[in-house]
């Protein structure tokens, strides 16, 4: 039962963020074919136990939230289960690539460095000027936003 209310409280804390983020990032997409992998693999135990049903069914509805992603206005929303709220102050800088979609849209992938070995990287289905316009309010002075261009 310990595990079922953490399970819980863990879904409602990204129930909060994800409805604080205001610039969507594309969805992660592996994260439902973990969830459909995992839930067969829950299925299959055929555990009767009402608190192993609770759980199983938390834990494959958070993997399949946790693949949302984008940016808040104090913090960048990452996919995964663990270390996904991160706040602008522990970035160390931003790189964005734009590209030119076949289909005449534009998508923009963005990495924020946290670390030298550690970075979240995500994708928007926006310009370049308008994601900059986004982020340089938000992020402090100190780091910097490059812009690099696909050849």
């Amino acid at each position: 039962m310990i595990l079922d209310a953490g399970m819980i409280i863990a879904g409602g804390y990204f129930l909060y963020w994800q409805n604080k983020i205001d610039v969507r990032a594309g969805y992660a997409l592996f994260q439902v074919f973990f969830a459909g992998i995992l839930a067969a693999l829950l299925v299959e135990s055929g555990s009767a136990s009402v608190a192993y049903i609770i759980f199983s069914a938390a834990f494959v509805t958070l993997v399949i939230m946790a693949g949302t992603s984008g940016l808040t206005p104090t913090k960048v929303i990452a996919t995964g289960v663990f270390s996904r709220v991160i706040p602008y102050t522990k970035l160390s800088a931003i790189t964005l690539t734009p590209l030119d979609l076949p289909n005449g849209r534009q998508m923009v992938v963005a990495i924020f460095n946290l670390t030298p070995r550690r970075f979240v990287r995500m994708t928007f289905r926006s310009d370049l000027a308008s994601l900059i316009a986004v982020l340089r309010p938000r992020v402090p002075e100190n780091i910097q936003i490059a812009v690099e261009h696909v050849q």
